[in-house]
């Protein structure tokens, strides 16, 4: 009987050292206890109370292709009352408005009245003298920017009309440049990239040497719309990170901006190289902020699912005899210290009776 309880405690031992250090190695992946979906309501209300209703839309809206959010009655509430909101004629009428005034809006009806005329050759030529006028005034200082894009337009109206609509596409980023400069969204490095080839177009006449910055803005506009394509340009640091984000609008459309703004401008470099994981995951992946990108990319695909979903089902089940919901609840409540003990004072137990056993056996070979 006390050899049979010896054994058993060893058996017990060794199985504790193993299991810790199972759990060791996944927290080393990544440790899910930092793994938190994200709550949107309370930043949509933050969006409503300063009267961006378009911006708490959109943001409620993602998180909604999320069960833990479609579920709940209040979010489906705030989301019906924003979209009453953006509806009603007394709204539209009011953004239509601010657009041909202030020549910006938030809300796509603004945008529109107030981006069109930049589509057409008078929208470069009255740009274009407002700057003169201010050069020759004095008054004001001339805005670089708006003369390079205005230049730029000039020559891709009539290189438009020469190409039958080849350079179209040049055209149309050029006239989003122009807006964002209005909503102050062009970051430093395409600012200064614009002027210095609108100096070279000027000489020679042809947007060749600006192609390769226009071409992926109107291709991302044409995937995110306008104001997701400014949201997401204004955090590209070059040309290397703006083709990026091109290539991740491929995958993830009208979803681009806000899961770049949920989980970080960093996350562009990370998702894209995941080309294999599906886009849905990736999406889930972001509900939990930059964490469930990160979390992806260390785990895989699959394992990751297999956690996040246990670990939002063990939140309200109990454990039922699922090996991996077991896991799932142990590295989620256990702290990695005691791990680190039980693994400790588990292998000196062996090493001592390691070194019993070595000295028993070195005794009885004197002995003999």
């Amino acid at each position: 009987m006390r050899y049979l309880f010896k054994l058993l405690t060893q058996i017990f031992i060794l199985t504790a050292i193993l299991f810790s250090l199972m759990l060791l190695k996944e927290r080393k992946a990544f440790d899910t206890r930092g793994l938190v979906q994200i709550d949107p309501m309370p930043q949509t209300w933050k969006l409503i109370k300063e009267r961006r209703y378009a911006e708490a839309d959109e943001y409620l809206s993602y998180f909604m292709q999320f069960d833990y959010v479609k579920d709940n009655p209040k979010a489906v509430e705030l989301l019906n009352a924003i979209k009453e909101k953006r509806n009603s004629f007394e709204y539209k009428r009011d953004k239509i408005i601010e657009g041909l005034i202030s020549g910006k809006s938030d809300e796509s009806v603004g945008k529109i009245s107030a981006i069109a005329s930049d589509f057409l050759v008078i929208g470069d030529i009255r740009d274009l003298t407002i700057q003169g006028n201010n050069y020759f005034n004095g008054d004001r200082e001339v805005d670089k920017l708006v003369v390079a894009l205005s230049t730029l337009g000039l020559v891709a109206t009539v290189s438009t009309i020469y190409t039958m609509g080849a350079t179209s596409s040049a055209k149309g980023g050029i006239s989003i440049l122009k807006y964002g400069k209005k909503v102050n969204k062009i970051p430093r490095w395409l600012e200064k990239a614009i002027i210095r080839e609108a100096k070279v177009v000027k000489e020679t006449k042809s947007l060749k040497s600006v192609k390769g910055i226009l071409e992926p803005i109107y291709e991302l506009y044409e995937r995110v719309g306008l104001k997701g394509t400014l949201d997401i340009l204004k955090d590209t640091k070059n040309l290397t990170e703006l083709r990026g984000v091109v290539k991740l609008s491929k995958r993830f459309g009208k979803n681009s901006a806000e899961l770049l703004k949920i989980t970080g401008k960093k996350s562009a470099k990370i998702i894209n190289s995941m080309p294999s994981v599906k886009p849905q995951t990736i999406l889930y992946a972001s509900s939990y902020g930059d964490k469930g990108i990160v979390a992806v990319k260390r785990m895989g695909e699959v394992k990751f699912l297999k956690r996040v979903k246990i670990l939002s089902r063990a939140s309200k089940t109990t454990y039922k005899g699922n090996f991996d919901t077991l896991i799932a609840k142990l590295l989620k409540v256990v702290p990695t210290s005691l791990l680190y003990a039980i693994s400790f004072l588990g292998l000196f137990y062996y090493l001592i009776k390691f070194i019993s056993i070595f000295k028993l056996n070195f005794k009885k070979l004197r002995l003999a």
